[in-house]
């Protein structure tokens, strides 16, 4: 069985810098080169850390919360591997809950926190959760950390404003001038994805159409592109608040008779990889989930630590333009 030593030796570093990767410690200054050569020795000697020792050295379980609202939804599924690989390099483990099994009256929370279960909590976003829930969690010592904007305890969120600048700019750029934008509710990753296009729209001398926040999921994306064909001008293109959305809408669009693209572009934010196997693939701007997945993770260990976190959006990368069919240039504008 490899020791600390094993991997001193391999890596070419101090046991007191094997040690801090493996407890996820500061003190210790390394470099994230240092750090990476480290955790690869610790994989090709397959170190398995006592994690009953060190949960009593350190009074942690090891164990991490993760929150989510419908766990079958695919955007999640490059933030669960950023969540897990970050865990993982810091000797941790990751409990999943639905957000939608932690209601009032429900003993979930009352499980999760009670008898030192987890050591902090990441949750994508608390305005899923009820006031009686959110004063649960807030209750006990164990530092929150959201994956996304909030006012009143740290964050670390994706950049949903310039999302919807990229969407409505590479419409723009293909003539269009009769953009909608379609899904999403009140939260703040929606108002901001609203805001990039009404940006866009307004600096290109448009006036930006009414947010249609129909909701999330194909549903969502089917009642929107109807409500939009009802407005005193029909569009020509459409930005749709996430890509599950974009589903319905091109389902929709094909019961009404509505050719996309020729008919009508389609670009979703966010992306899956779902979207380039449907007909047309579907245009989308790519978030950077793995990396918030990561992000999320390192403060909470920063907070579990003791330590501020820094937090704020996520700047390097930016949401990216995925280019397939199901935009195209307006040949009469």
């Amino acid at each position: 069985m490899a020791t600390q030593q094993d991997i001193a030796r391999t890596a070419g570093v101090s046991v007191a810098v094997v040690s801090a990767v493996i407890n996820g410690t500061t003190h210790t200054r390394m470099s994230e080169a240092t750090r990476a050569r480290v955790i690869q020795a610790m994989e090709s000697l397959d170190y398995q850390p006592n994690q009953a020792a060190r949960s009593l050295r350190l009074n942690r379980t090891g164990m991490i919360a993760l929150i989510l609202h419908k766990l079958d939804n695919p955007v999640y599924a490059h933030l669960l591997r950023g969540v897990y690989g970050a865990a993982a390099e810091r000797g941790g483990t990751v409990l999943l809950g639905d957000a939608e099994t932690m209601r009032s009256g429900s003993q979930f929370v009352t499980r999760l926190l009670s008898h030192g279960t987890v050591d902090g909590i990441l949750i994508r976003d608390d305005r899923l959760f009820d006031d009686d829930v959110m004063a649960e969690l807030r209750s006990h010592p164990k530092p929150i950390l959201t994956l996304d904007y909030a006012q009143d305890h740290p964050w670390v969120g994706i950049d949903d404003c310039r999302a919807g600048e990229i969407a409505t700019r590479f419409l723009l750029n293909l003539r269009h001038r009769r953009i909608v934008f379609i899904g999403g509710a009140t939260g703040h990753a929606f108002r901001q994805r609203y805001l990039g296009y009404q940006q866009e729209m307004q600096q290109a001398g448009l006036e930006p159409a009414p947010h249609l926040a129909t909701g999330f999921g194909e549903q969502a994306g089917a009642d929107g592109l109807r409500q939009a064909l009802q407005l005193p001008a029909a569009p020509t293109a459409v930005v749709v608040n996430n890509i599950m959305s974009a589903v319905g809408v091109l389902a929709a669009a094909r019961d009404l008779g509505i050719a996309v693209p020729d008919q009508l572009s389609v670009v979703g934010i966010h992306d899956v990889g779902l979207m380039e196997h449907l007909r047309p693939a579907v245009t989308a701007v790519r978030m950077p989930m793995y990396e918030l997945g990561r992000a999320g993770v390192h403060g909470l260990y920063e907070l579990m630590a003791g330590r501020p976190c820094t937090g704020g959006i996520i700047t390097d990368p930016e949401p990216e333009l995925v280019v397939r069919d199901s935009a195209t240039a307006l040949t009469d504008a």
